[in-house]
């Protein structure tokens, strides 16, 4: 009866699976994976539901920040996703997809922005890691663009530079520690940098 009349005067946008996680644990939702639903009308709202128990609502209007991000690995079939969520309540939500279950989760994110535009808050929806993953992955790779900086600059001078393997060495290894250097100032670029969206199709870029 609780249910029916939280939906009173909703229309429901499909079903999305995602994977549970620690953060939606501790809001009560029990179970190996979620179900996710963008409730729109009167009071448009995020529902998440635990496989085994537990029910949680969003309210868009209440929701200070969406970000979804997208941590690249060596190969595309190891990038991980992962969308944030920042209430005004001061509760925090994960949004992750399953192991097979990426493109339900990009059209879950792509649903709720929706949502987020309809209710008047796109400028909410952002993307990009937080700021200390950034930070993290840029003072990173200056250690060790330093650290292999350092490594040919010991080599050279303990076996010395005038034979022309040593002069290609010490090339190549300052072109590699150059290389991470630009590559720190990089990542605070567009795709890790968090920022407000510009478009659904700058949204995509984060997305599967």
């Amino acid at each position: 009866m609780a249910d029916e009349e939280r939906g009173a005067g909703r229309d429901r946008i499909g079903v999305h699976r995602i994977r549970n996680c620690w953060a939606l644990r501790r809001e009560g939702l029990k179970g190996l994976w979620v179900d996710a639903e963008i409730a729109t009308g009167e009071a448009a709202a995020l529902v998440l539901t635990g496989s085994r128990r537990g029910r949680a609502e969003i309210p868009l209007a209440d929701v200070r920040c969406i970000r979804a991000s997208i941590d690249e690995g060596k190969f595309r079939w190891l990038d991980s996703f992962r969308c944030l969520i920042w209430c005004d309540d001061g509760r925090k939500f994960v949004l992750l997809p399953t192991s097979f279950g990426k493109i339900i989760y990009r059209e879950l994110i792509l649903e709720l922005a929706r949502g987020m535009k309809r209710v008047g808050r796109f400028d909410r929806v952002e993307r990009g890691l937080q700021v200390w993953e950034t930070a993290f992955y840029s003072v990173l790779m200056v250690a060790m663009a330093i650290l292999i900086a350092y490594a040919a600059y010991d080599s050279l001078k303990t076996y010395g530079s005038a034979r022309t393997g040593d002069i290609v060495f010490g090339c190549i290894t300052g072109g590699f520690s150059l290389l991470l250097l630009v590559g720190s100032v990089a990542i605070w670029g567009d795709k890790k940098r968090p920022r407000p969206v510009r478009s659904f199709k700058d949204l995509r870029g984060v997305l599967p």
